[in-house]
């Protein structure tokens, strides 16, 4: 029965691919990997910044859905940035796996005491491959005897697919500081725009036409210094084609500790038919230095929808490693002076 429910799964997520319908694998913390979403983000706090991300995706279910990420960017002069990056995504206790490797480049346009903008292009190497053997097909089963007979499935003489992947994006940055009593301290807001397989590469085993569609990817984020508390409201929408989610909600950060109340929708609208989940998620930061910090954060989602019953959630674990005051080409750091610094809560998810 658990390789039947594993076949079925896979069987529909292939001829999903098959209809050039496939989804990129998800996290609920955002605002914790923003290269991962916009490349345009990268190093856009300045320094360097490691980031690892592991999440489960809806565990009871018999399959194993488990997807990691893992990014070094940095600052490689004043005003351009750069990234390593890359993710592997193992669904059907080892089916079917996708690894990927990219390089990303972010330059920033224009930038004030107030105001930034920044443009950034990421391309990289993507794999996908199956192990034919261990699928189980329907006509294998007898009602009452269960696996006793032999598949008139016949394998293709392949299992790995290798292709380019292309992605581009814009963002911009707002700064103000309140000097009004009793409103707060003071206030960035993130937003951008990005889209991701601008190639549109073949993704797929059972048809040579299909195509990896491209990826719309718009977000805002805010951080809200009110005395010693961080407010982050903030929001995400994407497409691939017919498929597309958005995700808002807040978090407050009081240091060291950070909660977060998330909520996913199906469509840009809110309904009760297309709501699918609410995310909570609770973190730390460790000071390790003075320019270096530690943030680890956990988040769970409580799905709502009609998988309720069956998935039991999903589980996310990231960990953020920051290191100030640092460029790749250390010659250019005298021209660190030169540059305007933002005196407020910087990093996509408003920490300080």
């Amino acid at each position: 029965m658990k390789n039947s429910v594993v076949f079925l799964i896979w069987m529909i997520l292939l001829l999903v691919g098959k209809n050039g319908m496939a989804q990129d694998p998800n996290f609920s913390q955002f605002y914790n990997n923003p290269v991962y979403y916009n490349p345009s983000l990268v190093a856009i706090n300045g320094g360097y910044t490691v980031r690892a991300h592991a999440r489960n995706l809806w565990a009871p279910i018999p399959g194993k859905f488990n997807t990691f990420a893992a990014s070094f960017e940095a600052e490689v002069i004043p005003k351009l940035g750069f990234a390593v990056n890359a993710f592997s995504d193992v669904a059907g206790e080892g089916l079917l796996r996708t690894t990927g490797g990219y390089l990303t480049y972010g330059y920033r346009v224009v930038e004030t005491k107030n105001f930034m903008l920044q443009f950034g292009a990421t391309g990289g190497i993507i794999n996908k491959n199956i192990d034919w053997s261990r699928l189980k097909f329907s006509d294998q089963y007898d009602e009452s005897l269960g696996e006793v007979n032999q598949s008139q499935f016949i394998a293709p003489n392949y299992n790995s697919t290798l292709y380019p992947d292309f992605g581009s994006g814009v963002s911009m940055r707002f700064n103000h500081e309140s000097k009004r009593v009793g409103a707060y301290k003071k206030m960035i807001v993130t937003t951008g725009f990005a889209a991701h397989h601008l190639n549109q590469p073949a993704d797929v085993f059972l048809s040579g036409d299909a195509y990896l569609p491209i990826k719309w990817v718009g977000h805002l984020n805010t951080a809200i210094l009110v005395n010693e508390s961080i407010l982050s409201p903030g929001v995400i929408y994407e497409q691939q084609r017919e498929f597309s989610t958005i995700t808002l909600g807040l978090s407050m950060t009081r240091k060291p500790l950070t909660v977060g109340l998330w909520f996913r929708n199906q469509y840009a609208h809110f309904n009760a038919k297309s709501f699918d989940s609410f995310i909570l998620s609770v973190g730390t930061s460790l000071p390790v230095k003075n320019d270096q910090n530690i943030r680890i954060m956990y988040s769970v989602d409580f799905t709502v929808s009609q998988l309720r019953a069956s998935s039991f959630g999903s589980h996310e674990l990231s960990l953020v490693y920051d290191i100030d005051n640092r460029y790749l080409l250390k010659k250019f750091h005298a021209r660190r002076n030169k540059r305007s610094r933002y005196q407020c809560p910087k990093d996509f998810a408003g920490y300080d």
